[in-house]
């Protein structure tokens, strides 16, 4: 009988420890959601133009979006506010880039 719950106890524990683990990812996520609204995260904005990806701005500095505006995007960048209709791409500082792999598979 003591036999048989070992591996039933390792199993429930192995569960219990999985589940701690991705709560943990979750609350990571959200730590960082509530600095990035209210501090602002060091990021790189690249303003492209959309039919052609051509690159028409870079702005560097804190960084923190204004998902309230319907038409276009708005950005507080150092405190100072950009509007923008155009493509943008935001890349938060200290990221690790991973090369592309051709076939698109990653």
């Amino acid at each position: 009988m003591k036999v048989m719950m070992k591996p039933l106890a390792v199993s429930a524990g192995l569960l219990a420890l999985a589940i701690a683990l991705s709560g943990c990812e979750k609350i990571s996520n959200q730590a960082k959601n509530i600095q990035s609204d209210w501090v602002g995260l060091k990021r790189v904005v690249e303003i492209r133009a959309c039919m052609t990806g051509e690159l028409v701005k870079v702005y560097e500095g804190v960084v923190r979006l204004n998902p309230e505006d319907q038409y276009g995007a708005s950005l507080l960048i150092d405190g100072k506010k950009l509007h923008t209709n155009m493509c943008y791409i935001i890349r938060e500082k200290g990221i690790k880039e991973q090369p592309l792999v051709a076939g698109g598979d990653r």
